[in-house]
């Protein structure tokens, strides 16, 4: 009774004291002192006749939804109730009592004139009754701030804050204001109030008593005035029966939040007197803000309707007469429709974001919210951190498990949400791969952003169409990604003061721990310009601890550190709000609710919400007795209620099992076994294939486990099952439990899902699995969209794992052996394929042989993941190419001991001839390369050389992997890989230090700056963490990786340029080697020499390296010597290594030191016994330049030289083929090409002073190569008999060679004073012409090497070209003075004017068959026709090259020429139209040097740079020959099918037809359509089609033999004509 007496006293006095009024009308006028009121309303258009009877007929509180006003209370009229009596007297002062003495009491009038905007000179009490400010929207003010007291000015928001001065000023502002604080005392002054009114009360005043004093921030106080207000309205409208306990359970903790925040800061206000400091100012602004944050948690719900927040009663406040509305408006309500209509990018490049979705804190599987009222203190807290632009920006709440953190985290992003402050949201999970992937974290936050605030959307798109610098942006840098995609974007869209947080819940779930540091560093280091902030939850593991010792840039807080009796407080109600749900319990307890039961359960729950979730979910589980288990619950618990959690999964478990036959126990361990080892998670469905049962036995077996383990309601049988929380799994798998029933040893559950896995394998996998219906389609493209079940999908792309975790016992071992040895491992690779997943083969292979070591099942393993890896591309692109593509490719170039697949019948057949001897591998890159380096595993190499180029290829095919890198700005020195593969550290002439990711080719640090000249070398420390580099600046630096600053620098050092560098394998030392000659050793623990310098080189030291077990250094000098040396002595080990004739740029160990590799600018490579000094094996003389780099692979198997000639070279150490077959073509540049007469012999001059002749027919060398020039030759001719060949060379003279002996047929010409570039017999054979860079044309007699005539001269640059007319009357000259010259044989002198019209050098000039006509060839491009008699331009110019051209011939009949370019392309042209014949022939690697037409016409010849000759066939008109079947590719005519740089071959209709790897290609010797033979130092590869006849939609007959069966069909690859010439 005393509580209702005194519940009824508050309300009176609330009545009485304070009556609000919230429409859309106007306040109806006052009344005076003496009568009833009687309304006077006026309506506003948008208000009914049924809104004002609402308002007559109800006096209570009304809060309009207007989404123009904002929430205010007006006085209303009582509606016939009589006036309240005065409020008592309080200690106001006069012009506060003045003020008070209204009919309303409480509620102080505005003494304001309305039409003049000034005060009032007495508070005339009726005037201000009866007008009260309007504000212009039709807002009613009672409390207007000052800047709202001149309405007659231009009107402020009410949310501005006046100035100091203002509020100081006598104003009717201020007495409003003073009346603010008589009405806070008169509240804190009346007993009977409820008492969390009275600490409002308590709390505001402190605060308003400074006021004077802070001036500042008044809407915050505003704002809370306006919560206030609701809470006296609540009270008023309290009813006499509503339950008191609701009262205490809604309100009660409000009371003492607000006597905690004001006992806890009251001193502190209270100080502050006439002056507050900076702090005490904030602490103001922050409690004020924390108790309006507290009120609105406790009372209201709010949604967010068309950018409008409104703020409603929650409805647990039961004995509320209607709904209350409060609306604000949402800060810039505009940006969610600014810009929306620029998202048509978003589907192409969000995507490259990746793809985790499901963590929005929205997804119920996240779980769920605070229960309405709990957490408040928390909640508050948390909210003011977060709207506070001035507080750390990153906030780490943490606790142990169960604690309730993503709890917190959800409701904290719905009230964020709420006030638009929420960014995006993360919830991690270890359930799900791409939930634990915390490299998808920041790119998932910012795809979120994009979507929600579209300017950061536009922003975010310009980093993401970079590729160069955001190519894959889930493969960047942790640090990179955060300034890429959240910090850069957010600097350009969000104002400084606009807060934006964003959320990541459970961090500590994510499965890579370094990368969860690496995560919370790039955070903590770069601090936003915005007020973008984070808000993280994790367990405090120690790999979250660490990067928050070293900051001071966070806020903290330890969950489970939380005063007890609140969280009590907090999981009582939880519980409450929970059971009373459940109909059965509440029923049964509905008269005394809540039940004492709930109090014992929250106490034997502690301070984990799980376990009172857990326990919740138990009690109710649907196959118990839920109102025996609720009675029961503590009793059945009372012995282990310390023990918390586990004790309750016991008593769950213990339950669950309880009278189970044996086979009913195995399958729920089975379950509880795969829901522990799943990868991902798992439907019903996909348990049900897995543990080889139905669904209904699967939701059977988890029936008594669903308050622990999540169960898909019925029917949803493609849903997943997880797990509530991750403590059920550290309780199920700890090895206490190992004695019960239910314990799942981890080994052993994955070893039972591995063998589920492959159960599952070996019953779907087959032939065609994958519903490919044709070979000529992508995967994407095919007829109908490829599929496979989703048991397969997990049982493919999960068994490695199971397996690995389980242990790789001798049974695994045999089981995988037979895997990988049959059809199977094909099959396997064909689903992977399906579901984009090929990568997973190579990887889980590569990481079972490493488990394995070096056994001969881990180099099985290891070869089938090195297929995988190598034709990655056919495989994931188009499935049937695994048969028809990498297989074939696979048995072309397979050693005997590599691992064999089943052979396939149907499919081409590649027949690659290798170049013989030790080099399996030239790469040509097009740069210059200084720096070459194997990754760890040996299965890649980078390289880096001219212009900044860094990239990495595949070891074994030599496909560009990853790169180019794009950073560095001068040529790249140096590269080198750390110690795990994952990055490369890059020296450059920039001056700068770079560090990658190997991965992505993306930073994965800011550039290293310090060094003031170029960096010659780069070197990684053994445990990865700091590199070195050595620099002309006669400096070494070692740099940090963690903070990206340098560690120390050598500064004492006293040397020169410093050529390179390295560390020691255990890192304890430094080695560099200078220019001065000397090699140095230095100490990294005490930064100085460990020895006197190693001094006897006679040159600058090029290179230098450590022994694999650091007890010697090897150095490579440019005194052409190697020496090597005993790092404890400083000693010669041995005498110096001579061989080398030129310097010696690098040297290396062999992993085993028993060896060292040199490169050198002698263009060749060596490889030395560590042991005698000597050669070990010859010479390697593949490079026609300078060597600078060389390294031996990790696995000692092969060598790599880098060279300025711009290739790369793998040398195979282990063959028994020492001999190459270097009789196969040019070692150097072809400069000439030439037929013989009768077409049987092609001759060619080259860079490597040599003239060739080949055979036309085979393409194979005639005759050994003619020696005797000391030069390169430059141009080659045929005599007309074709029994000599005549050379001119760059050593100044001209040979005459016996085509059949090799022999000179007579002594050398000489006289010219420079390079003969050009010569040409006469049609008779009697005379020799030669073109000189002295400028002058000769005519020599060919009998006798003797001058027939003075030189001509006329030219004033070098002469290129020259050529007799077919009658010998005519000499045609062609130079770089850009001119034509026609001489007279006879006489010497030019028969007409020289010829002028191209605007570059001439390079050359041909005659037409007829006599006519000359052909001109220039470097602007272009090919000219000139009237032989005339002089003029008869046809042309004929365009269509793109760089110089060389080298033009006509054909045998006059009417096509053919030209070769600089632009690396032969083209044939239509001499009457000037039009190309056909399209370009496209082969070569370099430059074209020279062409030549065959003398039938049925081919050309071209020579080239790249050191090969190609003999293209021409497209002939169809006769015989056409309709014969064409067993190889290349016999189809040129153009029938292409190369495409990603491999493919395609014809004209874009079909695939075969995928091949950059070392089959045309750059390495690809017989292509058209292309006759490839003449030269390199491996040829040719395709046979003989058998190759299931393509298309037959593809899947590939394993038939079409030999065997005369009856089929043979269906040739799809090749449509092309054009023909003849």
């Amino acid at each position: 009774m005393d509580r209702l007496r005194k519940r009824d006293r508050g309300k009176r006095w609330l009545k009485d004291t304070f009556t609000f009024s919230r429409s859309p009308s106007p306040a109806p006028s006052h009344p005076n002192l003496s009568g009833p009121h009687t309304p006077q309303t006026t309506h506003r258009p948008n208000t009914t006749s049924r809104d004002a009877q609402d308002l007559q007929a109800d006096g209570t509180l009304s809060i309009a939804s207007n989404p123009t006003d904002g929430l205010v209370a007006q006085p209303e009229p009582t509606w016939g109730r009589a006036a309240a009596s005065p409020l008592p007297s309080t200690s106001a002062s006069s012009a506060e009592q003045q003020c008070l003495q209204s009919d309303v009491p409480g509620l102080p009038p505005i003494p304001v004139d309305l039409g003049t905007g000034v005060a009032a000179q007495n508070c005339d009490v009726k005037q201000a009754a009866e007008a009260p400010v309007q504000h212009p929207s039709g807002r009613i003010i009672p409390f207007p701030g000052p800047s709202q007291v001149d309405i007659n000015t231009d009107h402020q928001n009410i949310d501005n804050p006046p100035s100091e001065a203002i509020i100081k000023q006598q104003s009717p502002g201020r007495k409003f204001y003073e009346g603010m604080k008589t009405t806070l005392r008169t509240i804190e002054r009346v007993s009977d109030v409820f008492p969390p009114l009275k600490s409002t009360a308590a709390a505001l005043l402190v605060i308003c008593e400074t006021i004077d004093a802070y001036g500042e921030n008044l809407e915050e106080f505003e704002r809370l005035l306006k919560r206030v207000e609701i809470l006296y309205s609540i009270m008023e409208s309290w009813p006499e029966d509503a339950s008191q306990d609701a009262k205490d359970r809604t309100l009660v903790d409000m009371e003492m939040i607000l006597k905690r925040k004001v006992d806890g800061t009251r001193s502190g206000l209270e100080r502050a007197g006439a002056m507050l400091t900076g702090q005490d100012k904030e602490d103001i602004l922050k409690l004020t803000r924390e108790i309006e944050l507290a009120m609105e948690i406790a009372l209201f719900e709010a949604t967010v309707t068309n950018e409008r927040r409104g703020l409603q009663v929650v409805r647990g406040i039961e004995w509320l007469k209607e709904r209350i509305n409060v609306v604000e408006e949402v800060v810039d309500s505009m940006r969610n429709v600014e810009g929306a209509i620029r998202f048509i990018w978003e589907k192409e490049l969000l995507r490259k974001l990746g793809n985790a979705d499901g963590g929005e804190y929205t997804n119920p599987e996240r779980g769920s919210e605070c229960t309405p009222g709990t957490r408040l203190w928390l909640l508050c807290m948390l909210m003011a951190w977060a709207e506070d632009p001035r507080s750390p920006h990153l906030f780490w709440l943490n606790g142990l498990a169960g604690t309730g953190k993503s709890a917190v985290a959800k409701t904290l992003c719905s009230k964020l949400n709420e006030r638009g402050l929420l960014g995006a949201t993360h919830f991690c999970t270890l359930k799900e791969s791409e939930l634990r992937n915390v490299y998808l974290i920041f790119p998932t936050l910012a795809k979120i952003l994009a979507r929600k605030h579209p300017k950061f959307g536009v922003e975010l798109q310009k980093v993401l169409a970079d590729e160069d610098t955001c190519g894959t942006p889930t493969k960047i840098s942790l640090k990179d990604q955060y300034a890429k995609l959240i910090l850069g974007p957010a600097e350009q869209a969000f104002r400084p003061d606009e807060v934006v947080v964003l959320c990541v819940d459970a961090l500590d779930e994510c499965d890579d721990k370094d990368a969860i540091e690496g995560f919370l560093s790039a955070i903590l280091s770069q601090t936003p310009t915005t007020s973008i902030k984070f808000f993280l939850t994790s367990r405090p593991e120690r790999s979250l601890r660490q990067p928050f010792k070293m900051s001071t840039k966070h806020k903290s807080l330890r969950l489970h550190e939380i005063d007890a009796k609140d969280v009590r407080a907090d999981i009582t109600l939880f519980l409450d709000n929970c059971f009373k749900r459940n109909l059965e319990i509440y029923e049964q307890y509905r008269q005394n609710w809540p039940p004492p039961e709930i109090e014992k359960i929250a106490e034997y729950s502690g301070n984990l919400f799980i376990v009172a979730s857990t326990a919740f979910k138990y009690i109710t589980s649907s196959n118990g007795l839920c109102v025996q288990r609720f009675q029961q619950f503590i009793e059945r618990s009372s012995d282990l209620k310390s023990k918390g959690v586990n004790t309750l999964y016991h008593g769950i478990l213990a339950e669950a099992f309880k009278d189970l036959e044996d086979d009913e126990a195995t399958l729920v361990h089975s379950g509880l076994s795969l829901l522990i080892t799943a990868q991902k998670p798992l439907s019903v469905h996909d348990y049900g294939a897995l543990l080889g049962t139905t669904v209904q036995n699967v939701r059977g077996a988890f029936n008594a486990l669903h308050s622990v383990v999540q169960i898909p309601e019925d029917g949803k049988n493609d849903a997943p099952i997880s797990i509530f929380h991750a403590s059920f799994f550290d309780y199920i798998t700890s090895e206490m439990l190992r004695a019960q029933r239910w314990a799942v040893v981890v080994a052993i559950a994955h070893s039972g899902t591995a063998e589920a896995c492959f159960r599952i394998m070996d019953a779907l996998l087959r032939f065609g699995v994958s519903g490919a219906q044709t070979s000529y389609k992508s995967n994407d493209d095919q007829p109908t969209p490829l599929s496979i079940s989703s048991e397969l999908a997990y049982a493919c792309t999960a068994w490695g794992e199971h397996v690995i975790y389980g242990g790789v016992n001798d049974h695994w071992q045999s089981k995988l052996r037979g895997f990988v040895s049959g059809p199977m491992v094909l099959y396997w690779l064909e689903a992977l394929s399906v579901v984009r997943n090929v990568q997973y083969a190579y990887t889980i292979l590569w990481r079972l042989a490493k488990t394995l070591g070096p056994t001969e099942l881990g180099s099985l393993l290891s070869d089938v993941g090195d297929f995988a890896h190598n034709f990655h591309t056919p495989i994931s692109h188009s499935v049937p190419h695994l048969y028809l593509s990498a297989l074939p490719c696979y048995a072309a170039t397979k050693k005997p001991n590599q691992a064999s697949f089943p052979e396939f019948m149907g499919v081409p057949k590649v027949h690659h001839r290798p170049l013989g001897g030790r080099q399996v591998l030239t790469l040509n890159t097009g740069n210059g390369i200084h720096s070459a380096a194997f990754s760890p595993d040996s299965k890649y190499f980078a390289s880096g050389g001219w212009y900044g180029d860094i990239r990495v290829f595949n070891a074994q095919t030599g496909q560009v992997v990853v790169g180019p890198f794009k950073g560095h700005t001068e040529n790249v020195n140096s590269v080198a890989f750390s110690p795990d593969g994952r990055k490369i550290a890059s020296g450059s002439d920039d001056k700068t230090v770079r560090v990658w990711d190997a991965q992505t080719a993306q930073l994965a640090l800011e550039p290293l700056t310090g060094h003031t000249d170029k960096v010659n070398s780069v070197g990684f420390s053994p445990d990865g963490r700091y590199v070195v580099s050595g620099s002309d600046d006669k400096t070494v630096r070692v740099w940090d990786l963690q903070t990206g600053q340098p560690a120390f620098d050598l500064s004492a050092i006293q040397t020169g340029a410093v050529e390179s560098v390295g560390f020691s394998h255990n890192g304890m030392y430094i080695i560099f080697g200078s220019s001065d000659n000397t090699v140095q050793v230095w100490d990294m623990q005490t930064r100085q020499p460990a020895l006197d310098p190693f001094t006897g080189h006679t040159g600058g030291v090029c290179s230098v390296a450590f022994s694999p077990d650091g007890r010697k250094v090897v150095s490579g000098s440019k005194d052409c010597t190697i020496r090597v040396w005993d790092v404890q002595t400083g000693q010669l080990v041995l005498d110096p290594f001579t061989g080398h004739t030129s310097w010696v740029w690098s040297v290396a160990f062999s992993p085993d030191g028993s060896h060292i590799v040199s490169g050198s600018h002698d263009y060749t490579v060596r490889v030395w016994d560590a042991q005698t000094g000597q050669l070990a094996l010859d010479p390697f003389t593949g490079h026609p330049s300078w060597v600078y780099s060389v390294a031996f692979s990790p696995d000692g198997r092969r060598a790599i030289s880098g060279s300025n000639d711009g290739t790369i070279q793998v040398w195979d150490l282990q063959t028994s083929q020492a001999g190459s077959d270097r009789g196969r073509g040019h070692t150097n540049s072809v400069n000439s090409v030439a037929f013989s007469p009768d077409g049987r012999y092609i001759a060619s001059g080259s860079y490597d002073k040599t003239v060739g002749v080949w055979d036309a027919q085979t393409g194979q060398p005639a005759f050994d190569p003619y020696t005797g020039h000391s030069d390169q030759v430059w141009s080659v001719a045929f005599s007309p008999d074709g029994r000599q060949v005549v050379s001119g060379s760059g050593d100044k003279t001209i040979q005459v060679w016996d085509v059949q002996t090799g022999q000179v047929v007579l002594d050398t010409f000489r006289g010219h004073d420079s390079q003969v570039l050009s010569v040409a017999f006469s049609k008779d054979g009697r005379q020799i012409i030669s073109g000189s860079a002295d400028k002058t044309v000769r005519v020599w007699d060919a009998r006798t090497g003797k001058h027939a005539l003075d030189p001509f001269t006329g030219h004033t640059e070098w002469v290129r070209s020259v050529a007799f007319s077919p009658d010998g009357q005519h000499i045609v000259s062609a130079s770089d003075d850009k001119t034509i010259w026609v001489w007279d044989v006879e006489t010497g002198q030019p028969t007409l004017a020289p010829f002028k019209g191209h605007s570059g050098y001439i390079r050359s000039v041909a005659l037409s068959p007829d006599g006519r006509y000359i052909a001109s060839g220039s470097d602007d491009e272009t090919i000219h026709v000139w009237d032989m008699q005339t002089g003029q331009v008869a046809v042309g110019p004929f365009r269509g090259h793109t760089h110089a051209v060389v080298s033009v011939a006509f054909s045998h009949d006059g009417r096509y020429i053919v030209s070769g370019s600089y632009d690396k392309s032969v083209r044939v042209w239509d001499v009457q139209t000037g039009q190309a014949a056909l399209d370009p022939f496209v082969g070569h690697t370099d430059y074209i040097s020279s062409v030549a037409f065959s003398p039938d016409g049925t081919c050309v010849a071209s020579g080239s740079l790249d050191r090969n000759i190609c003999v293209w066939k021409l497209p002939q008109a169809l006769g015989a020959r056409e309709i014969q079947e064409h067993i190889f590719l290349h016999e189809y005519p040129f153009g029938s099918a292409t190369l495409g740089d990603d491999g493919w071959l395609r014809n004209t209709n874009r079909d695939l037809l075969m995928w091949l790897p950059p070392s089959f290609s045309q750059a390495h010797g690809l017989y292509i359509c058209g292309v006759q033979h490839i003449i030269g130092q390199v491996a040829t590869t040719k395709i046979e089609l003989r058998d190759a006849v299931y393509h298309g939609e037959c593809w899947l007959r590939c394993q038939e033999s079409p030999s065997l069966d005369s009856t089929v069909e043979r269906v040739p690859w799809p090749m449509p004509c092309s054009k023909v010439l003849i």
